[in-house]
């Protein structure tokens, strides 16, 4: 079997990139492929799993179960909302897909910060979790102008993010 072949017998979030990069098909069928994202596969199962808070895993950054994971001596559980968004950011969910908007809305709606409750998509003291906040936020089409002016506030000249961050949470 062809690399290729192997590459397009996957999941729709790497065969429609193949399909664009590789293949050089036609713009009408990679957004066919991509469309099926949402729908099938990695993404779909991605946006089965949000809760009806709004949340995956109950939580903003954390799951809402393993909020202690630094004292229980594990590794950063990544399957909370930030870094769900992320990923099907990556894997090239359409941001206009009516069951990605309604997911992204849930989102909006009731999704806050670990940190003091702030909705998901105003960010929270943390300049790194911000700029991915600034990323998810263009992506789906949220406004995140404040977070961005927030950013701004606190950037070096050079525009260095952690020189003069705020006051770090307890």
């Amino acid at each position: 079997m062809a690399v290729l072949d192997w590459l397009l017998d996957s999941d729709p979030a790497i065969r429609w990139q193949v399909l664009r990069d590789l293949s050089h098909e036609t713009a009408d069928v990679v957004a066919a492929e991509r469309a099926r994202v949402a729908i099938e596969g990695w993404g779909a199962r991605l946006l089965a799993l949000q809760g009806e808070d709004g949340q995956w895993a109950g939580g903003a950054c954390f799951p809402a179960r393993s909020f202690n994971w630094r004292d229980e001596n594990q590794g950063q559980p990544w399957t909370s909302t930030l870094p769900t968004l992320q990923l099907l950011r990556d894997f090239g969910v359409d941001p206009c897909s009516d069951r990605v908007r309604r997911a992204v809305a849930r989102v909006k709606e009731y999704c806050r910060w670990e940190h003091a409750g702030q909705p998901f998509f105003s960010g929270e003291v943390e300049p790194c979790i911000n700029g991915r906040t600034v990323t998810l936020g263009t992506y789906f089409d949220q406004d995140v102008d404040g977070v961005v002016a927030r950013l701004l506030r606190f950037a070096l000249p050079s525009f260095g993010a952690h020189a003069r961050s705020p006051p770090r949470r307890p």
